[in-house]
């Protein structure tokens, strides 16, 4: 049977849940990630990590939430490219929330919010906050949500292996440079053109943001550091480290006995 909400029957999901299923709710962003790497990339990522972790805790893995808060220029080019989606701070809280509820009127109580796209920190903790909240007001107090940024951590080991022969820009600038790319390379390969990757100086952003954003502060490509060092052995370093940070998260927080 698939753990993917999407391809289940409505009984098939039900049994599931009534089973004590974690429901893993992926959200990203449509953002361009540089003329090598698609505009599903963060979306992409976190569908893939909730995949591989929801197949390691017996979960389900709900239809992700595509869309996300808007790209800004010093983590993510901003909007300046085509394709790039935004939606408003409070459109996503809502979305997200609403979403959160929803599952739990199915009947979930241990939700995981997998998030993929840096910009939408704040407003998912906001949106699970919200969520929590109205489903205690109604009457549903056992609901739990686990929200995280499946690559917020970083071992050492891997981060030396990643960047061998090259050097390291800085996470604030890995928007569309080794990192996802090599993520991409390994869970995703044909929809990565690493010839189309550009050389471009590293921008030197100030220390501060202007509105509206100025498009001279970002590179061309829209990537703020290089992937071209990035393969698919390296992404696997990554993406396996990640898949077991959140499976080993989930059991944590909602396998473990208290």
């Amino acid at each position: 049977m698939s753990i993917m909400m999407s391809e289940l029957s409505w009984d098939e999901y039900q049994r599931r849940i009534r089973d004590d299923a974690i429901v893993l709710l992926p959200v990203g962003a449509v953002e361009q990630h540089g003329h090598h790497l698609p505009l599903g990339t963060d979306w992409m990522m976190a569908t893939y990590m909730a995949r591989r972790a929801a197949e390691n805790v017996n979960g389900i893995v709900a239809a992700p939430i595509s869309y996300g808060y808007r790209s800004q220029v010093r983590t993510g080019g901003g909007a300046h490219q085509c394709g790039t989606t935004n939606l408003d701070g409070g459109t996503l809280i809502n979305l997200v929330k609403d979403v959160v509820k929803e599952l739990a009127r199915h009947g979930a109580r241990k939700i995981a919010v997998i998030d993929g796209h840096f910009e939408n920190r704040f407003y998912l903790d906001e949106a699970c906050f919200l969520a929590i909240r109205e489903l205690q007001w109604a009457g549903i107090e056992d609901a739990r949500i686990l929200k995280m940024i499946y690559a917020e951590k970083i071992s050492d080991e891997t981060m030396e292996k990643v960047y061998a022969g090259g050097d390291y820009p800085g996470l604030d600038l890995e928007h569309g440079g080794i990192l996802e790319t090599a993520m991409m390379l390994y869970c995703y390969p044909d929809l990565v053109h690493l010839d189309r990757v550009k050389d471009e100086p590293l921008p030197e952003f100030p220390p501060y943001d202007m509105f509206p954003g100025n498009p001279d502060w970002v590179p061309t490509s829209g990537a703020l550091s290089s992937g071209k060092l990035a393969t698919a052995e390296k992404g696997k370093l990554l993406v396996e480290e990640f898949v077991a940070t959140v499976t080993e998260s989930l059991r944590r927080e909602f396998r473990n006995p208290a």
